[in-house]
């Protein structure tokens, strides 16, 4: 009776251990896979608009929200809204593969008001519907017909998550909301004042105007900092990319 007892004491208090430490490990897991990106977008000195991210890596699924508002002189002028969300599978060990599922989006402007849903398969798409009714476009492509593409929220969120020090500057996606077709690559890595900086390209593939992209390669860099909490993470601070109205520029905040 006596080692009974006694086991179903130690067993009960390793248990109680388990527990603790099981839901100590899982709320770490949720803190350290949660990110948080808040930029100030801007050109020539002038404000554009504010951008705003949040994101969850949990098990082998994200969920990802975004807010983009017009600020400044473009605010006054247009009064852009841009509301977006999307979530989907991510593979291998280095959560860099992103497959998205399924992408919800609500864009407003003093002229017009329109809602999007994109579904997504095995990076093709399965499902596309813009409501009251999608853009003219006289170049836009059959977006069933594309093979191997995520949405554009998914590679924002590609480009901007932390990475570690071997996964900087490494990678490229084809990117598709339903109309046309970018390619998004890395190209080059330098470290300047213990900064590294990410030079890559964005290339206009399909779906746009050759007149008003006559020159379809867009330059970007992104800078990253190491992260002071974790060391081995690094974390983007700004970005800049070519657009054909100039420079924008996106200074982190948050």
């Amino acid at each position: 009776m006596f080692n009974i007892i006694n086991c179903n004491y130690w067993f009960n208090y390793f248990l109680k251990i388990y527990v603790q430490v099981t839901i100590i490990w899982f709320l770490l897991t949720w803190i350290l896979l949660a990110e948080e990106f808040s930029f100030n977008l801007s050109t020539k000195g002038i404000s554009l608009g504010s951008f705003q991210m949040s994101s969850i890596e949990q098990g082998q699924t994200y969920k990802i929200s975004s807010l983009f508002e017009s600020t400044g002189i473009l605010g006054v002028f247009t009064r852009i809204k841009v509301v977006s969300g999307v979530h989907g599978k991510v593979l291998g060990n280095d959560n860099l593969d992103l497959r998205p599922i399924e992408v919800l989006s609500k864009w407003e402007s003093l002229i017009n008001k329109k809602q999007s849903r994109i579904r997504y398969k095995d990076n093709k798409i399965t499902y596309y519907e813009v409501l009251p009714s999608p853009r003219k476009n006289p170049y836009s492509i059959d977006p069933f017909q594309l093979q191997d593409v995520i949405d554009p929220l998914t590679v924002t969120f590609w480009m901007l998550k932390h990475r570690s020090f071997n996964q900087l500057c490494i990678g490229k996606k084809l990117v598709s909301g339903g109309q046309s077709v970018i390619s998004v690559q890395f190209q080059n890595k330098k470290e300047i004042d213990g900064f590294i900086h990410c030079q890559g390209q964005f290339i206009f593939l399909k779906g746009f105007d050759p007149k008003k992209y006559i020159k379809t390669e867009y330059s970007f860099n992104l800078i990253y900092e190491n992260s002071k909490q974790k060391n081995s993470n690094w974390s983007v601070k700004s970005m800049s990319f070519a657009t054909r109205i100039g420079l924008i520029k996106a200074i982190r905040t948050r």
